[in-house]
């Protein structure tokens, strides 16, 4: 324990980043009327509409700043369908705010592959990231169908990033929906949610991991801010409790101004919305998971891991905390990634686990076993928190296709970046070894293709 304090202690920017990131994004975003919807036509900074779709061009300019009113769907360019594929890209948390919504390494790769473009025409979705899913998920069904009726009644692709899968997740839980979704790629998405957005949870975790006073305030003020002005990710996205492991502490608070105080029970943590969401039927055939986790001390047996964190304390101040500091987002991945393999599990799951660290294996938001959206009766009587455990799990994946990527992050999925400058770019999927080695762009792509091939054969053989 004194180990974990340690490195949960040094300087209190990783937790002054977080409001820092909050502050810088949320300031200056209003809501008002969607004067730049699909059907709209202008020029500058208004999206463009073309003859051959109802579906605007991608706006440009100060469009970015304002807030989403409701979901609108736009297509990435003015060519004509054809005998093509609609594939629809959905973000994650705030990527409304960024040009392309942060997809632009990717459909440059995309669409950079002639094979792929001879298959699929690329749309994306808007929508406001910080409204609950109950207002965004039936704005994003009836998007969907006006898509869906646009393309000629052609089934469409999506690919979505985070919670933008659970958008789309929730949003085929509608029989209307699901038929006009032929498939859906989920890269890290909470499925399960995540221990990062249980808020008395984590300041249990400060309580009980930090001994330096001064740290534990300020760790408690950033996570208090964060969750003010984000409060859709507890309603949403808190973690389900699928394997037992929030513990029944009741009341602790701190005898520090500011210090960590709140009321830790499964009953008042547990998210039941998406208990209830994950209980409803789901042909999740129509799946594809992607997964990923970062390499950190926690990993190591006690010895090892007392140390790395003794000896490379220098290495991780420059290679995490200083960029952290400086709002680079893939360190403070990296920092968020320890954050969560530290949450205090119940003595039930660290025995299972046979570790205290049993969310070890996460990409700095989402946990494998979420993100890959294993069953509730695996996660309850197995879990998922060595490396060595997961060509265990093969077997209880229920989903079409899941592959686990080892050390990447949250964002590796759309910049291709993984968190190292010493390693190579390709990875092999751990469940899947003898798939070989590829960068995740060339992943993606490897399955949008064998999903159509599939498809194809079926329709041969049904002929």
């Amino acid at each position: 324990m004194f180990y974990c304090a340690k490195f949960l202690s040094r300087p209190f920017y990783y937790f002054l980043l977080l409001i820092v990131i909050v502050l810088s994004l949320s300031s200056g975003v209003q809501a008002e009327p969607d004067k730049f919807s699909d059907s709209s036509n202008g020029t500058g900074n208004q999206p463009v509409q073309n003859n051959h779709s109802p579906f605007s061009l991608l706006p440009k300019g100060k469009y970015y700043k304002k807030k989403p009113a409701q979901a609108a769907i736009y297509q990435y360019d003015d060519s004509l369908l054809a005998n093509r594929a609609p594939l629809l890209i959905v973000h994650g948390l705030r990527a409304e705010y960024y040009p392309c919504f942060r997809w632009e390494k990717l459909i440059k790769r995309l669409n950079a592959n002639k094979d792929f473009a001879s298959k699929f025409k690329i749309y994306l979705a808007r929508y406001d990231s910080t409204a609950l899913l109950d207002k965004t998920v039936p704005e994003m069904q009836q998007r969907i169908a006006e898509l869906y009726q646009s393309v000629g009644r052609k089934p469409i692709i999506a690919l979505a990033l985070s919670m933008g899968g659970n958008v789309l997740y929730e949003s085929m839980l509608s029989p209307q929906t699901d038929q006009q979704v032929k498939l859906l790629m989920a890269m890290g998405t909470p499925f399960h949610g995540s221990p990062l957005f249980s808020a008395d949870w984590l300041k249990y975790g400060i309580y009980k991991n930090i001994s330096f006073p001064w740290t534990r305030i300020d760790h408690s003020i950033a996570y208090k801010l964060y969750f003010a002005r984000n409060p859709n990710l507890l309603a949403d996205l808190r973690w389900d409790n699928c394997d037992g492991a929030i513990p029944d502490i009741g009341h602790f608070a701190s005898r520090l101004p500011f210090g960590p105080k709140g009321n830790l029970t499964p009953e008042r943590s547990v998210n039941p919305r998406m208990v209830a969401i994950n209980k409803k039927n789901f042909d999740k055939s129509k799946l594809i998971t992607y997964s990923g986790y970062l390499l950190n001390p926690y990993q190591l047996p006690e010895t090892a891991r007392i140390i790395e964190n003794t000896f490379l304390g220098p290495y991780t101040m420059f290679t995490i905390a200083l960029p952290a500091y400086l709002a680079r987002e893939h360190p403070v991945l990296k920092m968020l990634n320890r954050v969560i393999s530290t949450v205090p599990p119940t003595e039930i799951a660290s025995k299972r686990a046979k570790t205290n660290f049993v969310y070890v294996l996460n990409d700095g938001i989402t946990p494998v076993l979420s993100s890959l959206f294993l069953p509730d009766a695996h996660c309850a009587t197995y879990g998922l928190s060595r490396e060595a455990d997961l060509i265990k799990i093969k077997p209880f994946v229920d989903v079409r296709t899941a592959r686990i990527f080892r050390n990447i992050d949250h964002l590796t999925y759309i910049d291709g970046t993984r968190p190292s400058v010493v390693i190579p770019n390709t990875m092999r999927d751990e469940l899947n070894p003898e798939a070989g080695n590829r960068n995740i762009f060339n992943w993606i792509l490897f399955d949008l293709d064998c999903a159509v091939k599939d498809d194809e054969s079926m329709q041969s053989r049904d002929t």
